[in-house]
């Protein structure tokens, strides 16, 4: 059964499900809708016709067609969840993603430039990334930015990076460089900004060999489905 919930259970394995979907009931609460299946065999969010789906126990044919049943309903305009999932729920992505893993315990004195909403914006909207309206966007980064649920950081007119957090996890929200080399710099210092922490990447395998060589592992495969 799949039932409206209050509450979102604290992060405590490297699911970038679940580190998104905390980090949303951490900054929306009761402006989201976020629901349980089987009281905590499945969790999900809806912000914005944005579902994410975190399967906390492997899926049975009774919940599967439960929740094909959900989505039929609920019609999201995109689904989150790892490719597994989607392909039972019959929402198979274009493309797979890759959910990549590096515990951070590096460090760095180099400070962020001190950009506006707009100035990230510009940064991150390139050609691989999919942002919302700029209204939007800068509405949830200020907010995360603001009450201690996010991180960025940028070079004017070079880079930029912002990754979300929750508790000890954090997971990567949008990077992008402009100059050749400058990716690697705002890697190096948004992960300086999260040390400590385990920190995960949704990333295209056109880029997977990039945080590779930046020492990262990859532990699944993942990927959003589009309506």
């Amino acid at each position: 059964m799949i039932e409206l919930i209050k509450t979102v259970p604290r992060v405590e394995t490297l699911s970038a499900e679940h580190i998104k979907l905390r980090a949303t009931f951490e900054a929306y609460g009761s402006d989201g809708l976020f629901w349980a299946q089987d009281i905590d065999a499945a969790y999900l969010s809806l912000i914005d016709g944005n579902m994410v789906i975190y399967n906390r126990l492997p899926l049975t044919e009774d919940r599967t067609e439960e929740l094909v049943e959900f989505l039929a309903v609920i019609n999201p305009a995109c689904v989150f969840s790892d490719l597994e999932t989607l392909t039972k729920l019959d929402r198979k992505p274009r493309e797979e993603i890759s959910v990549m893993h590096i515990k951070v315990e590096e460090n760095s004195d180099k400070k962020s430039d001190e950009l506006s909403s707009q100035m990230l914006y510009d940064l991150l909207n390139v050609e691989g990334l999919s942002l919302p309206d700029y209204e939007h966007f800068a509405v949830d980064i200020c907010y995360r930015l603001n009450h201690g649920l996010a991180e960025y950081f940028g070079i004017e007119n070079t880079c930029a990076a912002i990754s979300f957090h929750t508790g000890k996890f954090a997971i990567m929200n949008g990077i992008a460089s402009h100059k050749k080399g400058f990716g690697s710099i705002a890697l190096k210092n948004i992960l300086a900004k999260n040390r400590g922490r385990d920190f995960l990447v949704c990333c295209r395998q056109s880029v997977k060999e990039f945080y590779i060589k930046n020492k990262f592992v990859e532990l699944y495969k993942a990927g959003y489905w589009v309506r």
